[in-house]
């Protein structure tokens, strides 16, 4: 029987490297709600809206666990978002006693709109960059791309509702 190699310990530089990309998601999520903030709305209704539109429709009590809230919460969230037309209740066709929340157009369009903002605040910190840093912060992103959000956009692509 054909010895098992151990696993190779991780190069103290992609240690480094993935320890820095860590420090990224918090400072992300600062302009995030700093965006969201002055977008004139709250981090639940975004954070809703952004599960709908990657998820599809699903049920509202799955929306509450997936936003880290009690369903009663959710309920007043999806309540006023219904109520502003950016989401619809839909009766769940396996089950009676279930509602599954969508996303409407007027849903996206809010989400797109904030998304922009965000945009717009991200190419605000990349206008310093000389056209190298421009290059390689792009190639770099593209790589980071392919290795963490590919993958799982393809798998999720392969769940079938």
């Amino acid at each position: 029987m054909p010895a098992i190699a151990p696993a190779k310990a991780p190069a103290q530089a992609d240690v480094r490297a993935a320890k820095q990309l860590l420090g990224f998601f918090p400072w992300i999520g600062q302009l995030w709600h700093g965006v969201v903030r002055e977008g004139a709305g709250s981090i639940g209704r975004y954070k809703t809206f952004g599960i709908l539109h990657g998820r599809g429709p699903i049920r509202a009590g799955e929306l509450a666990s997936l936003c880290g809230t009690t369903p009663s919460a959710m309920s007043e969230v999806i309540e006023g978002l219904v109520a502003e037309g950016h989401v619809r209740r839909v009766d769940d066709p396996r089950d009676r006693r279930a509602v599954i929340v969508e996303l409407t157009g007027k849903g996206e369009a809010e989400l797109r709109r904030v998304g922009d903002l965000m945009t717009a605040e991200l190419v605000k910190r990349l206008d310093g960059l000389t056209a190298e840093q421009r290059v390689r912060v792009r190639s770099a992103i593209g790589d980071l791309n392919d290795i963490l959000i590919a993958p799982t956009a393809q798998k999720e692509s392969r769940i079938v509702r």
